[in-house]
């Protein structure tokens, strides 16, 4: 018996149907989200069983109950990354020290499209080789995970370390 061949358009229309599977938050894991975070990622109605906190954090926009001082996430839109990694500098290098002393941090970029942030910045000098290399450095020389994506892609990453974070913590 002869299998269909696969076309162009089947594969697209299969890969279009595909959707992800929910999240499934463990009973007592709470979600903290720094009080300076102005547009957070946990906009309009929660995911089911999930359970947000806001507090002041001293690490990273993003936390998790009872894990505050070993993990943390960082979120930045482009105009945020360009200040942080040029005119914040000072402040951004003493940040990754504490940052690089913690068990896990990740680092969001959130942006339409990744192309974005690889191009000429409008009304800056900032080269984009710059800004790729300060991304390297951070994953090399503190041990940050580096994420670029939209809105979508970028809360989704964030909730799978978040869960499986404290899955692993959970489990010694």
């Amino acid at each position: 018996m002869r299998a269909t061949p696969r076309t162009a358009a089947s594969i697209a229309r299969s890969i279009s149907d595909y959707k992800l599977k929910a999240h499934v938050f463990p009973p007592d894991m709470v979600i903290l989200q720094d009080t300076r975070e102005q547009a957070g990622l946990f906009s309009g109605r929660l995911p089911k069983g999930c359970t947000v906190c806001s507090e002041k954090l001293d690490n990273g926009d993003y936390s998790l109950r009872s894990h505050r001082d070993t993990f943390a996430i960082e979120r930045k839109g482009i105009s945020d990354l360009l200040s942080y990694i040029t005119s914040e500098r000072d402040r951004t290098l003493a940040k990754m020290k504490r940052f690089a002393k913690m068990e896990f941090v990740g680092l969001v970029v959130e942006v339409q499209r990744e192309s974005e942030l690889y191009h000429p910045y409008t009304f800056s000098a900032i080269s984009p080789e710059l800004v790729r290399q300060c991304l390297i450095s951070f994953q090399i020389r503190y041990n940050i995970h580096v994420y670029v994506g939209n809105r979508e892609n970028i809360t989704r990453m964030c909730l799978d370390w978040m869960i499986k974070y404290y899955k692993v913590k959970r489990e010694l």
